[in-house]
């Protein structure tokens, strides 16, 4: 692939973004892994980068950055990879007060990224969205006024205005965090049936049935909401790859909740909930996101505070989880990292660090180890793989 050059109107010191480091344990050539990073940085013009890893070299790289999102915080691709999606976080609709999504054609070949046009969310504080496996329809959760919505896409990628808004009910114990809904991420389930809301202000997850005629969002009637401890604050959730169980982390009491899952009517049972630091951690712990390894054998856990950190956890064959390992001193904030699909290597993004890092996943036991590699972006909050 031609090396694009690096172009970044607002910020000069990001120039400087091309890291080289040895990556431990590969012996053999590999493809080069291309992702893409969200900024949550508001004042950048170009929001979303487009990174390289060359695992046979030990070269990491910023390949280029795109215009026509601002505080692109997260992302998510079409089936195919033919569009991206993207959340506008600091941007308000100056006549509806909503915030919106944008679209984008990648390119074939440099994967580049063409604006194609923006939607409103119909809420405020929008922070996650998730595209339906058949690229038809894409999710919105909104924090700040807890609105979850439906937005139907066109074969272009244009997005079309909402087709279903929906809102949880409750609040929470802890009144600074939990005064009403906060809806904090959207997922459908692997059947595509069922729309999961981990709502960090009424510590639930909201279950919605999904009409994808209609495109119309309605309560579950067999559950339509999963409860969670009071003051839990559920704020990510992640499926285990055979469908049959699912892992909530919890922002406020800083936990993980390990649940089997049926997917034929959409209901979720707890397993075991255990913490995701050890009991020595001091100071601030706030879980942030969750993934579970490809091979469904491990899954893990970021914890955001004055000691960030990474918990390793091993899948029990009951779909329980048991805490194996801690990684700390990873990079500060580490709103979201992600696994690549092979499952060999993890990118770890630090928003308040301003830097991703690289390690290494041991394939037999699941932990961590330190390779050195690092880039310097500015506040990264969402790592996406592309083929």
């Amino acid at each position: 692939m031609k090396k694009i050059s690096l172009f970044i109107k607002t910020s000069l010191w990001a120039l400087s973004t091309m890291a080289l480091f040895n990556c431990a344990g590969t012996t053999e050539p590999a493809e080069t892994i291309r992702f893409y990073v969200g900024s949550s940085n508001g004042s950048l013009s170009h929001s979303i980068y487009l990174c390289e890893l060359n695992p046979a070299d030990g070269a990491f790289a910023v390949l280029d950055s795109f215009a026509g999102a601002t505080g692109a915080s997260y992302l998510d691709l079409s089936p195919g990879e033919k569009y991206l999606f993207a959340i506008n976080q600091d941007y308000w609709n100056q006549e509806t007060k909503h915030a919106t999504v944008t679209s984008f054609i990648i390119e074939p070949g440099t994967i580049a990224l063409k604006p194609v046009n923006s939607q409103s969310s119909e809420g405020a504080g929008i922070c996650h969205i998730y595209c339906s496996k058949k690229g038809d329809y894409i999710f919105a959760a909104n924090y700040g006024s807890g609105h979850v919505t439906t937005l139907p896409v066109g074969e272009n990628g244009v997005i079309a205005p909402a087709s279903s808004v929906v809102i949880g009910e409750g609040t929470g114990p802890v009144e600074s965090r939990q005064q009403g809904p906060h809806a904090h991420q959207v997922m459908l389930d692997p059947g595509q049936n069922f729309l999961l809301v981990p709502d960090l202000g009424t510590d639930k997850v909201m279950i919605y049935a999904f009409d994808p005629e209609s495109g119309i969002l309605t309560p579950n009637p067999a559950q339509p909401f999963f409860k969670l401890a009071p003051g839990a604050g559920p704020r990510h959730l992640a499926f285990h790859p055979d469908g049959k169980s699912l892992y909530i982390v919890n922002e406020i009491n800083s936990t993980l909740t390990a649940c089997s899952y049926n997917s034929a009517d959409g209901t979720i049972t707890e397993v075991n909930t255990l913490s995701t630091v050890e009991a020595s951690h001091e100071g601030m712990k706030y879980p942030a996101a969750v993934r579970v390894h490809p091979n469904g054998n491990f899954l893990y856990a970021s914890t955001r505070g004055e000691n960030s950190c990474i918990t390793t956890f091993r899948i029990n064959s009951d779909r329980s989880a048991t805490m194996i390992q801690v990684m700390e001193q990873v990079p500060n904030w580490p709103r979201d990292f992600n696994v690549d699909p092979s499952g060999r290597f993890m990118l770890v993004a630090g928003e308040r660090s301003d830097e991703i890092r690289l390690y290494n996943i041991d394939p037999e036991n699941g932990v961590l180890s330190e390779t050195g590699g690092i880039v310097k972006l500015p506040a990264p909050a969402s790592v996406l793989f592309v083929n």
